[in-house]
């Protein structure tokens, strides 16, 4: 609590016993008990107002916490990239292996694969029984390559290479060749080690090199071609298709096919839709939603004993707004969506029950999205790049959803701003403490000024009294004699 404990409390003395003795009252006491029993109810209004908004400002902190919470769970939905699926059955993974991306739709491909993609590898004539000998000595020389129809490429090995040297210059060269020296194994063979050269896959990437010197084996008869470079060939559904790599990306929509080898006999790929990402962000969403449902709950109950939270929203209309449009959108028709069957969430089988929780009818959900998958992924994210009769974008109801809770919890929003005003309500209430405290101040300087002089008054007529009361005796004693 966030109170202030006043300085000048002290326990009442008995007025009227002090007034009639006349003298030892103690006037400070006096001043400093009125002064209290006047301040405290003033500043216990003032404290119970500042703990009321501080306790606002907390709820409103825990608020936008679950709310952004909510915000990445609906994020989850609001692009169908992140939710399609396909579960895909290759009847010969060994010549080819698939992957999919949001693009590919369900259905069933013949495949057959011909032949793959290979490239040229070539291996030089002539080789040399030690990996160390120089290939030449004293000066460069050069090597010359053509791939294709393109126009010849020179590569310069420096001077007293070896077949690593000439290997390095090759790969170095960044020519589209990767150069390896290879050794046969044979121990004492005169051309033990040899380069090979393997060029890119596809036909028109066949090559041809040339040395400007004899001996290596990259002159007039050059090379030995190990294998020549061809293009694949694949049938996917009766057509014929030819390509230089062996990642196929452009037959199938959304498919990728990683071409391994050739196929044997029939080979088939099925694409079946897979709901089970959809599902899972729309529990995800739903749990969501009911740790929101049960913190407003908690923060609006006048009867709460959670020690955080419990009583600091109690009749907030701010969050009563936000929890009602939270519900409305929910179950609302998706803005941008002419759907047929899947308009909503609740089309998916998404209820809300008594307590204001929501719950998956998991039976509706598989079947509806199932039969329904395009409505649902257009129902939640919205058809991008259309827009509907008023020109505006189509968008579903988690793009909808995402855009309000981005501005509900914004600067502008009302639960930012609702907080930084109760901020400034407490430092105007923490003034008027002060402004109380030097009222009082002041109070106890005049009580203790015009008891004082009270207290003087008192102690004359006590004074005054006592001489009147020796004359009289004195009189008295007088007359009796």
């Amino acid at each position: 609590m966030a109170t202030t404990t006043s300085s000048t409390t002290a326990p009442a003395p008995n007025f009227i016993s002090a007034l009639g003795a006349g003298s030892g009252m103690d006037v400070k006491s006096l001043a400093t008990s009125l002064v209290a029993a006047e301040r405290a109810p003033q500043e216990n209004l003032i404290n119970k107002k500042i703990d009321g908004v501080k306790a606002e400002i907390t709820g409103y902190g825990g608020m936008m916490f679950v709310l952004s919470e909510l915000k990445k769970k609906v994020a989850n939905l609001n692009d169908s990239t992140d939710f399609a699926g396909l579960t895909v059955k290759n009847t010969q993974p060994s010549a080819f292996d698939i992957t999919t991306n949001a693009s590919a739709l369900p259905g069933q491909h013949d495949v057959t694969i011909n032949q793959i993609a290979r490239a040229q590898r070539s291996l030089t004539a002539s080789g040399y029984a030690d990996n160390n000998t120089s290939v030449i000595s004293g000066t460069d020389f050069t090597l010359s390559l053509t791939v294709g129809s393109a126009t010849p490429v020179s590569i310069t090995v420096p001077s007293n290479s070896t077949l690593d040297g000439v290997k390095d210059a090759i790969n170095s060269a960044n020519v589209g060749l990767t150069a390896q020296v290879v050794d046969s194994g044979v121990a004492g063979a005169v051309d033990r080690y040899k380069i090979m050269v393997t060029g890119q896959p596809g036909a028109s990437n066949s090559f041809t090199m040339t040395s400007s010197i004899s001996g290596l084996g990259f002159d007039t008869n050059p090379t030995t071609t190990l294998q020549k470079s061809n293009d694949a060939q694949v049938v996917v559904d009766g057509i014929t298709y030819n390509r230089s790599s062996n990642t196929v990306t452009d037959i199938v929509p959304g498919l990728t096919m990683n071409l391994l080898g050739s196929t044997v006999g029939a080979s088939s790929i099925q694409l079946t839709r897979d709901t089970s990402a959809m599902k899972a962000n729309i529990q995800s969403l739903i749990t969501a939603f009911n740790d929101v449902n049960t913190f407003i709950k908690t923060a609006t109950d006048p009867k709460s004993s959670d020690p955080d939270f419990g009583k600091t929203l109690v009749g907030n209309s701010t969050v009563k707004s936000i929890q009602s449009s939270l519900k409305q959108m929910l179950f609302g028709t998706a803005s941008g969506t002419s759907n047929t069957h899947i308009r909503g969430l609740r089309d998916l089988g998404v209820k809300m029950q008594n307590d204001g929780s929501l719950t998956l009818d998991e039976k509706t959900y598989t079947t509806n999205s199932t039969a329904y998958y395009d409505e649902a992924a257009t129902m939640l994210s919205g058809t991008s790049g259309l827009t509907n009769e008023f020109g505006a974008t189509r968008k579903g109801v988690a793009t909808d959803l995402t855009s309000w809770l981005t501005t509900t919890m914004s600067a502008s929003g009302a639960l930012l701003q609702n907080s930084q005003s109760n901020e400034k309500k407490v430092t105007g209430y923490q003034a008027k403490l002060a402004t109380l405290d030097t009222r009082m101040q002041t109070l106890l300087a005049r009580y203790n000024k015009q008891f004082s002089a009270m207290e003087a008054l008192v102690g004359k007529s006590k004074s005054m009294q006592t001489s009147l009361t020796s004359t009289f005796d004195g009189m008295m004693n007088s007359y009796k004699k």
